[in-house]
């Protein structure tokens, strides 16, 4: 390990959040983005904004000294670890697919931030063949991979571009931690650990600035954020447009609340124990401050024929365990037929 860990990042826009923190921390960071996005990244400094919890305002985390590259130029192999911090369905991209390879290949530790899983991640957990049918848009991208390469975080904060034409800035509308799974390696395990303190103890003008890297103890910590995106992510798609996370839980919280427990169910049956595990209540009061659309439903509102389809993995999954998928058909239906009609205007 380098004494500064050299930090590869799929994904110039979410992977901001992470990765301006981790290189603040004394890291080298390399960002992978498309050509023309990292241009534009490359002419100022990268600005990371994040509300902060006990004092008022807002930290403005600025960055100089990070680095870019294209999918097709970069070295995985050079790297100590590789954040995924990209949308799945970005592996349907032949250089991002063939980068991802390389990735595998290089037998490199690799921490996904995704919301959807990894699939050399799921057989970490028994998961594999017909649990996974349908839900990935790159499957050939993961192959190779050894399975104890892989990591998995909850990606709980919430972020986005508040102006496209500004892509080196990011701000955080939810400030929470990052869980990250365990490796299976101790020397990886190492590498994740170090990531994880520094990026905790960073301070900027003094102050701690929140959304912290937290390395776990359970392989099942990435399932915890299940049935919110089931429940709140997922339900933003209506037939005719989207609503928020925030009215898609709290409009109907009986409802919200039944989807919930029966993904919740799921996860536990699994394996995660049950002391991980967020209660409805504790989430819905969350989802207050979610006053934006998930990511999932805004592309698809803007005409996306392919997002992350965790909904499938879950109904998936749902079925070979044997639970009642009443609840969770629906929703699956709606975003496969929002989808198809969006396939037949392209």
């Amino acid at each position: 390990m380098h004494d500064r860990l050299k930090i590869l990042v799929l994904g110039a826009s979410y992977g901001l959040l992470p990765g301006v923190k981790l290189a603040l921390a004394g890291h080298e960071v390399t960002f992978v983005g498309r050509e023309d996005e990292i241009a534009r990244m490359q002419q100022d400094e990268l600005v990371l904004r994040i509300p902060l919890r006990r004092e008022a305002g807002i930290a403005q985390l600025r960055c100089s000294s990070a680095r870019f590259t294209t999918p097709d130029r970069a070295d995985p192999a050079a790297a100590d670890i590789v954040l995924l911090a990209m949308q799945e369905p970005q592996l349907a991209d032949p250089q991002v697919a063939a980068l991802v390879q390389r990735v595998g290949a290089a037998s490199v530790p690799c921490l996904s931030i995704m919301n959807l899983p990894p699939a050399p991640f799921l057989e970490r957990l028994g998961i594999s063949g017909e649990a996974v049918e349908g839900a990935y848009a790159g499957t050939d991208a993961w192959q190779g991979f050894t399975p104890g390469k892989m990591s998995n975080a909850s990606p709980d904060p919430q972020a986005l571009r508040m102006d496209r034409d500004k892509p080196g800035e990011l701000t955080v509308t939810l400030a929470s931690n990052f869980k990250a799974a365990p490796f299976a390696d101790p020397a990886d395990q190492q590498v994740l650990e170090r990531a994880a303190r520094d990026m905790s103890r960073l301070k900027v003008d003094g102050i701690a600035p929140p959304v912290r890297l937290l390395a776990h103890s359970s392989p099942f910590i990435p399932l915890v954020k299940w049935p919110m995106l089931i429940a709140g992510n997922c339900r933003c798609v209506k037939p005719d447009g989207i609503v928020t996370i925030a009215e898609a839980i709290l409009s109907d919280p009986d409802a919200s609340r039944a989807v919930y427990d029966a993904v919740f169910a799921l996860v536990i049956k699994l394996g995660a124990e049950p002391e991980i595990m967020v209660p409805f209540d504790a989430y819905a009061k969350a989802a207050a401050q979610l006053t934006r659309p998930s990511s999932a439903a805004r592309a698809i509102d803007g005409g996306a024929v392919r997002i992350e389809r965790i909904d499938r993995l879950v109904l998936n999954l749902m079925r070979a365990n044997r639970l009642d998928t009443s609840l969770i058909e629906p929703i699956a239906e709606l975003i496969e037929k929002r989808l198809v009609a969006n396939q037949s205007q392209n």
